[in-house]
């Protein structure tokens, strides 16, 4: 038998030993291969080693996650062993045994689900491990991926994954009052032009123009 084929009846095994009521959400004979999958496309060599990545996270439904929480220790330790099992078939390595977990992604339908993997240095590797183990020793009724964030192995946090919120709109600045128009002064008045004298008649202009005595002459003396 395959590693695949023995992969897929070891979970069905699990699901089979639960109470009744638990049924495998997905293939997870499709699971194990996207993990393979991404174990190819993560190795790398490193000093001469072809370094496979030893961090895998699983993303499921909230649903899901609800159905699978009391099997969860069984299933990443099955699927952990499917991975080591085919590094070892291609002379992979690891910097530690791979780790797999399962965490929640509200924007996922029942029956649909996403594998990553990551390269991590053996000291977060075991911290995650341990973290991990503590997580899932919690109890069966909080599960391995309840309310827990999806993030990068090297900020590793606990909670629900949220979808990305929106941004908060911006703060609208307080309305300032209207500006009242600034008061333009009046300009200040002109002083009144002064009165301009009359022009002074040219001596002389009636007897010219007219031929008559000038005003206040005395009158000529009679023959």
């Amino acid at each position: 038998m395959s590693f695949l084929n023995e992969f897929e009846s070891r979970i069905g095994t699990v699901f089979g030993e639960a109470p009744q009521g638990y049924t495998e959400p997905f293939s997870f004979k499709k699971l194990a291969k996207r993990a393979a999958r991404e174990m190819e496309s993560e190795t790398y060599e490193i000093d001469g080693v072809d370094t496979a990545p030893a961090l895998y996270t699983v993303l499921v439904s909230s649903s899901d996650d609800s159905l699978m929480r009391p099997l969860y220790a069984k299933i990443t330790a099955e699927t952990a062993a499917f991975v080591a099992a085919e590094a070892q078939k291609k002379g992979y390595q690891f910097v530690g045994d791979p780790l797999v977990r399962f965490m929640v992604d509200p924007t996922l339908k029942s029956g649909k689900f996403a594998v990553f993997a990551e390269n991590v240095d053996s000291r977060t590797l075991a911290e995650l491990r341990a973290e991990e183990k503590a997580f899932l020793g919690a109890g069966a009724s909080m599960g391995g991926a309840a309310a827990r964030p999806r993030g990068k192995a090297q900020a590793p946090a606990r909670g629900h994954i949220v979808p990305m919120q929106e941004p908060a709109p911006a703060q609208q600045p307080a309305q300032q009052p209207a500006a009242q128009p600034m008061p333009v002064p009046a300009p200040a008045p002109q002083p009144a032009p002064a009165p301009q004298p009359a022009p002074a008649k040219p001596a002389d202009d009636e007897d010219v123009l007219f031929g008559g005595p000038r005003a206040g002459a005395a009158p000529a003396p009679a023959a």
